[in-house]
């Protein structure tokens, strides 16, 4: 697994262990003076040494996360063997390295966002799992969780091979969530949980067998959504689920 210290990553890597898929392997990546894109403005906060607690879950689903536990204190706590790697960058050399290190064949990705793998980093006969917050073909590109909600008030995840194009890989599983709780937060919580129930399933359903594909052609590439859109999309989950 490459992850860094995010909501998807504490989420994906809690749920995991909970239902017995554990890492054999961790690539960590870690730099204590930058804040992501995706970071909770607690998450600066949030030592690997902290005892306190704040779950975050979707009853629907049945599924939470401790936001308040480091991932680092989820790797140590359950000894899996993990490197950490001052660097934020997935394509570069550090990460690279290590990638090509890994004995296993997977490696789910929950890097940070906004970056897309590069030619040498996919060189390295490995198999990156990722879970896109978007039902492919139809929905690719960024904040596709407001967009399909805007447009047919729907939720959905898909379980993909990463490739050089945008959330264009080989797709492996797809599920449509229905979603009754109101009030949640899209990005920090809805985001992150129905990412990790896809991800779950995706595990208990099959072996991983790259020879069972679904298509995944067509369909449009979305853009950051526009703030006014985006709050009309939040108003409208909020009045139709």
């Amino acid at each position: 697994m490459l992850l860094t210290n995010n909501n998807r990553s504490k989420a994906y890597l809690q749920n995991l262990i909970k239902n017995n898929f554990i890492p054999s392997k961790i690539l960590f990546l870690n730099n204590n003076n930058k804040t992501l894109i995706e970071h909770t403005e607690n998450d600066k906060l949030i030592s690997e040494d902290t005892n306190q607690i704040f779950v975050r879950k979707l009853i629907d689903l049945d599924i939470s996360f401790d936001e308040k536990e480091h991932v680092l204190k989820t790797i140590k706590k359950n000894k899996i063997s993990f490197v950490e790697i001052n660097n934020l960058d997935v394509n570069s050399k550090d990460v690279v390295e290590e990638v090509a290190n890994i004995e296993d064949n997977y490696i789910i990705y929950s890097g940070p966002s906004s970056y897309i793998l590069g030619k040498e980093i996919l060189s390295k006969n490995k198999k990156f799992i990722h879970v896109h917050p978007g039902l492919l073909p139809a929905y690719r590109g960024s904040t596709t969780i407001y967009y399909s909600m805007l447009l047919e008030s729907k939720i959905g995840c898909s379980v993909i091979f990463l490739n050089e194009r945008i959330d264009e890989g080989p797709l492996l599983y797809k599920k449509e969530y229905k979603i009754s709780e109101k009030g949640i937060d899209f990005d920090y919580v809805l985001d992150p949980l129905i990412r990790s129930k896809a991800l779950v399933e995706y595990f208990k359903i099959s072996k991983i067998n790259p020879s069972i594909q679904e298509s995944n052609e067509g369909g449009s590439i979305f853009y950051v959504i526009h703030p006014l859109l985006k709050h009309l999309s939040i108003i409208k989950y909020n009045k139709e689920l």
